[in-house]
């Protein structure tokens, strides 16, 4: 017993090391692509304790080593559910300078581990020659002006799509693209295009920023989002711009001190970004479809599991089809199923496992088909034919089940008997019947006799009732129909007295420098006045709908355009430091405007 105790020590701790070893990875990290006399950093991450000295790195080859290796280490005990984990790193930094364009590849590097020995992977990096930009950059660094600070073509937003000819059906992946020189601190007002004429499906992707040449330049794109498309038509479909502002961080230094010391001023740059119009060539099918494609596009296969051979009369099977593979399975409709007249077919059930990736739609759709055999025999269910088009090939496909030979036994009540049968059993089968539903009445139908009931007491009291609820009813809705309108005319009668309220609350705000106050109640007068005078809710409310009312009602676009200009100050002002002048000037302002407004529409 003492010894099996200790053999099963020996097996854990074997086991402990061997999944130690097996967890051990020594990784390299250095960016793919690099511009020429700019520095980069190579970090080799070795995840276990190494031996001492033991880092044979590579010779970087092309490039100079300006510094290191800069050694960092981190070490970490975490307790989970009362079991200790450990973990343990270190980081090994080289900085490297390239001599010339061209590609390059750094070598393996190793490292031991408790003697065993770990090797990185080669890293490709290619490095380019910028395109000179020396120009623009002398004349930036003469300014102090912030915005001057970040050229033309230094923040860019592109829409990047991985085909932009295909099938109809097909799917193709569409990726918003940051691409900057510059730091950034924020991003917001991101309005994507509209894909109409395309099914789309968000995708989860990785957002850590990489670098990338584009024209000629090297730059830091992080994913904004990614979507999976597929045309729904065939020509040419053009996506249209998506819009967003880029918030930089930009230094300036006033004086020759603060780039040695690293001093100066930082200003947040807002950049207004718009991303190119793409064109999408969508080629239509081509001829000679055969008549079961119903626009499945893809590579399927087809595979069925069919009833029981035997089966009585009267019972109920199925027949179970399953389409898999890559393609546009959500768009993919059942094929037709042929079964003989003497089976009652229902509704055919749908279970769908579709998963969506970044490439393509994958899975599998299987129908169900539910039936009832109601005559006894031997019937053959006729294949069914599954047709699809293959974008590689350009070829029509068809897949089909196997014949399948089913026979019925007769479970005594079959349809399948003579006509001498079937009357002999004629009783039994409508006594059946009754307990179930109600056989059709052959022969005429007993009358009765309208005079019992017609023209007596009962009769018209119910009459009267009858009238009586009609005449309430009439009375009751026009009384509200009445109210409403009631409401609805005193809204719109007293918008401008309602607003001057909303605008004596905000002078007490302004007097007492809230700004966030003053500012949220001048924004609820303003909205509620056009709301309240025009009868429209405020969430149905917009900048635009307000110009259209207004352009409606004989007010300038002038005028228009000056309320919706408050509005949209006032929004900004909101979150931003203004001045108790600016607060009183919005308020003067928006007292002068609706004055106007009012009159131009009593004119």
């Amino acid at each position: 017993m003492r010894q099996l105790a200790k053999l099963s020590l020996i097996l854990i701790m074997l086991a402990s090391a061997v999944s130690s070893w097996a967890q051990t990875a020594f990784t390299v990290d250095a960016p793919a692509i690099t511009a020429l006399g700019q520095p980069f950093r190579v970090e080799f991450t070795i995840d276990a304790e190494p031996d001492a000295n033991s880092l044979e790195a590579p010779a970087f080859e092309g490039f100079d080593i300006i510094a290191g290796p800069s050694v960092s280490t981190g070490h970490s005990i975490q307790f989970i559910n009362g079991k200790q984990t450990t973990s343990y790193s270190r980081t090994y930094t080289y900085v490297l300078m390239p001599n010339v364009a061209g590609k390059y590849t750094i070598g393996a590097a190793s490292i031991k581990v408790e003697g065993k020995k770990y090797s990185t992977q080669p890293q490709a990096i290619e490095v380019i020659a910028e395109k000179s930009n020396a120009a623009e950059r002398t004349t930036n660094s003469g300014r102090k002006n912030p915005e001057s600070q970040i050229g033309k073509d230094d923040i860019l937003l592109r829409l990047k799509i991985s085909d932009t000819e295909l099938y109809k059906g097909e799917s193709l992946r569409a990726s918003l693209v940051l691409y900057t020189r510059a730091n950034i601190d924020n991003l917001e007002d991101l309005s994507l295009p509209s894909f109409d004429g395309f099914w789309s499906q968000e995708l989860s992707f990785d957002n850590t920023p990489s670098r990338e040449e584009y024209n000629g330049r090297i730059y830091e794109t992080y994913k904004i989002t990614e979507l999976l498309l597929s045309p729904q038509q065939s020509g040419a479909i053009t996506i249209p711009s998506a819009t967003l502002t880029a918030i930089a961080r930009v230094v300036v230094q006033d004086n020759r001190f603060d780039p040695f010391f690293g001093g100066g001023q930082i200003y947040r740059v807002p950049r207004t970004l718009k991303s190119d119009p793409v064109t999408i060539r969508v080629k239509e099918f081509p001829a000679g479809a055969p008549a079961t494609f119903n626009g499945a596009v893809g590579r399927f296969k087809l595979s069925s599991v069919m009833p029981s051979p035997e089966i009585k009369s009267n019972s109920a099977d199925q027949i179970e089809v399953t389409i898999s593979g890559n393609g546009n399975l959500k768009f993919i409709s059942a094929p037709t199923i042929s079964l003989p007249e003497s089976f009652e077919q229902y509704d055919t059930k749908i279970v769908d496992n579709i998963k969506v990736s970044a490439m393509d739609t994958s899975g599998s759709i299987t129908y169900t088909y539910p039936f009832v055999a109601r005559s006894a025999g031997e019937f053959t269910i006729e294949p069914l034919r599954f047709s699809y088009f293959d974008p590689t090939t350009g070829e029509y496909n068809t897949l089909a089940t196997e014949p399948f030979t089913i026979k019925v036994l007769d479970d005594g009540t079959s349809a399948n008997t003579t006509a001498v049968e079937r009357y002999t059993n004629y009783g039994s089968t409508m006594r059946q019947l009754d307990r179930d539903i109600r056989f059709i009445h052959i022969g005429k139908m007993p009358q009765r006799s309208a005079s019992l009931f017609m023209f007596t007491p009962i009769y018209w009291l119910i009459v009267v009732v009858i009238i009586a609820i009609f005449i309430v009813v009439y009375v009751l809705l026009n009384k509200r129909i009445r109210d409403n309108r009631n409401i609805v005319a005193r809204r719109m009668k007293h918008a401008d007295k309602v607003a001057i309220q909303r605008l004596r609350t905000a002078e007490h705000y302004m007097n007492d420098g809230n700004r966030h106050a003053f500012y949220e109640e001048l924004l609820r007068a303003l909205w509620g006045y056009i709301s309240d005078k025009f009868n429209i809710p405020v969430s149905n409310l917009t900048k635009e709908r307000i110009r259209e009312e207004l352009y409606r009602r004989n007010v300038s676009s002038a005028l228009a355009e000056e309320f919706c200009e408050i509005i949209s100050s006032s929004e900004e002002a909101q979150y931003s430091p203004s001045s108790e002048g600016e607060m009183s000037e919005a308020y003067t302002r928006a007292i002068d405007v609706m004055t106007k407004i009012e009159g131009a529409i009593k004119r």
